[in-house]
């Protein structure tokens, strides 16, 4: 486009100049929408091809989307935006028998055993952890360019994290963003086995008791299910979406004190 402009103001005379551009931006919208699929897609994707950042980044989980890094490219992402999509209803979640028996296990295992959870405390180090390779592949998703971008959101107040602690280190926890009563969960990560779960169950019964309306959680086929996750088509979550971000919500530091 930077060429075109270029040919335009060289070559066409001044006052032909502002309808020639707009005659050529139409033809040239014309196409990407019909090359994406709709004018949607092509929004995502010119969208998509700008810097990564805070500011793009909260615009996009505004829309409902998750910006996804090509991991063979920094600069360039995608827009997640499937349907459908894969929520955890906050107020009546349900954790399967495996998820209750691991947490009463977990308080009554000896101190220097047992999962402690922290929220806020060290978002950095588990940020940096969520990105690590992993599977058999061993690629990473959240890259750089990624990493500091929800760094800026959370020193925004933001961004935060729900950290699993087993004698005094960081063994597991998750990171996602709040944007008033919507929370998007992001990454977790784990070093100890079940220190994710233990994490992502504190995070649900904050969510519940800091009065959130809306979780989105991912792929609508993944393990969360046995958090009791669902499937939403594209329309309900856009309108779930609408109440949730205008719904003044506070992600509060207070650790939730189960009763199970």
């Amino acid at each position: 486009m930077g060429v075109v402009r270029k040919v335009v103001s060289s070559v066409i005379p001044s006052k032909l100049k502002a309808p020639t551009m707009r005659m050529l931006q139409k033809l040239f919208h014309a196409g990407l929408v019909n090359v994406s699929g709709g004018q949607e897609e092509a929004l995502f994707w010119a969208s998509a091809q700008i810097k990564l950042s805070p500011y793009m980044v909260f615009q996009g989980f505004l829309q409902g989307a998750f910006p996804m890094p090509k991991v063979n490219d920094n600069k360039i992402f995608t827009w997640y935006d499937p349907d459908p999509r894969g929520v955890i209803p906050i107020n009546d979640f349900k954790l399967s028998s495996d998820i209750l028996r691991l947490v009463r296990k977990n308080r009554l295992q000896e101190a220097d055993k047992r999962f402690e959870i922290k929220v806020n405390t060290n978002f950095e180090l588990t940020l940096k952890n969520c990105s690590k390779p992993r599977g058999e592949k061993m690629t990473a998703w959240i890259t750089p360019e990624y990493i500091q971008a929800i760094l800026e959101l959370h020193r925004m107040g933001l961004a935060h994290s729900v950290e699993t602690y087993q004698n005094g280190e960081l063994v597991g926890g998750l990171v996602g963003v709040a944007l008033n009563g919507y929370f998007v969960g992001l990454s977790l990560f784990r070093t100890v086995d079940n220190a994710s779960k233990i994490a992502f169950y504190y995070l649900l019964v904050k969510l519940k008791e800091d009065g959130f309306k809306l979780h989105l959680s991912g792929a609508p086929d993944s393990w969360l299910t046995q958090f009791g996750l669902v499937k939403m088509t594209k329309n309900d979550f856009r309108q779930e979406l609408m109440t949730a971000i205008t719904t003044p919500v506070t992600f509060s530091q207070r650790i939730p004190e189960l009763v199970i």
